[in-house]
């Protein structure tokens, strides 16, 4: 039997592959049509942390944090006509 899967579950099973839990596409598929066929189609998606995501540690902290207390303030750029160039 052929299948054709769109591009996005094509991605999500090479992911699948890809994280060492499944050896192959084959599997993939096998076990996701067993939950399915069993009733257990709720799927479990563990929350990573951006650390496991490939963000530095404390990352957010210190960008996002940073801005907090700093009011955003855009400044009078002058008509089109006579601004300066960037040249």
């Amino acid at each position: 039997m052929n299948v054709s899967l769109t591009p996005e579950l094509e991605q999500f099973i090479q992911i699948q592959v890809e994280s060492g839990k499944y050896a192959s596409a084959e599997e993939v598929i096998i076990d996701a049509l067993t939950m399915f066929a069993t009733g257990y189609a709720e799927v479990k998606i563990k929350p990573q942390t951006p650390e496991e995501l490939g963000w530095p540690a404390g990352f957010f902290e210190q960008t996002a944090g940073c801005l907090q207390d700093d009011p955003l303030v855009r400044y009078p750029q002058g008509e089109y006509e006579v601004r300066e160039s960037w040249e």
